[in-house]
């Protein structure tokens, strides 16, 4: 049986993955580069929340290189969120 923070957790991969799919259908509807980057990010995130459990699976894995991983993907979902925000661009008139 799954406990809170594991039922939590996989509400957290689930809304990421759908946000994920909703922003890609966005940038295949506008062809806009900022969702192209934001489902990116979304997608990161899932994998962040998944590399955060993934001692359960390989508990030989020290929790230092956990933590330098999570941190790395943390940045890099702030990073990509930040480029969404500050590209500038207009529709593309097709």
């Amino acid at each position: 049986m799954l406990d809170v923070d594991q039922l939590l957790s996989l509400g957290i991969v689930t809304f990421s993955l759908l946000l994920t799919g909703a922003s890609l259908i966005a940038y295949q509807r506008t062809r806009l580069r900022k969702f192209l980057i934001v489902s990116l990010a979304f997608l990161l995130y899932a994998v962040k929340e998944l590399v955060e459990h993934v001692d359960i699976v390989f508990p030989e894995i020290e929790n230092s290189t956990l933590e330098l991983m999570t941190n790395l993907v943390e940045f890099l979902v702030i990073a990509l969120f930040f480029a969404a925000v500050a590209i500038k661009e207009g529709r593309k008139n097709e």
